[in-house]
């Protein structure tokens, strides 16, 4: 009779540590999360998954285009006011998890309202605080011309 009465114990053990994630699957999905807030132009889910007071860097192919740095305060504000609708696409991450500081590098695509805009190499940087992972900063390259493959395939809107 006690061997089934534990019966019930063992398997919500072992439900849960099938379910548990790893530090590397919370930053995708803290990165996830703030992808699908862009597309969604939802500045306070966007919100929820940065620092305030960090920023992205932006490193183009273009055309000698200087780099730039652009508050993600005044990205909040921009992805507030505009109309397109922005996808970006990321594949093969490459994450690094030193207790409280996490990074990932990835190859991604964009395109804006269903056409490709451009590719490039995201490297993000993430902290983590009492309510989770948090992106501090997003560095990225820009490119339009000489893109790889997806490995996701064509994007279908």
């Amino acid at each position: 009779m006690t061997r089934y009465a534990l019966l019930p114990f063992v398997v919500c053990l072992s439900t849960t540590a099938v379910a548990q994630s790893t530090p590397e699957q919370d930053v995708l999905t803290t990165l996830d999360r703030f992808f699908a807030a862009m597309t969604a132009r939802d500045t306070a889910a966007m919100a929820a998954t940065i620092l305030r007071d960090g920023d992205l860097h932006i490193a183009s192919h273009l055309g000698g285009e200087p780099a730039r740095t652009v508050s993600f305060g005044i990205y909040l504000t921009k992805l507030a006011q505009g109309k397109e609708r922005f996808v970006e696409r990321y594949w093969g991450a490459t994450v690094r998890v030193d207790g409280p500081l996490a990074t990932a590098t990835m190859p991604y695509d964009f395109h804006v309202d269903g056409a490709f805009s451009h590719c490039g190499i995201d490297v993000a940087t993430l902290v983590k605080g009492p309510d989770g992972w948090r992106i501090a900063s997003v560095a990225y390259t820009r490119q339009t011309e000489g893109c790889p493959p997806s490995p996701l395939g064509p994007y279908k809107p």
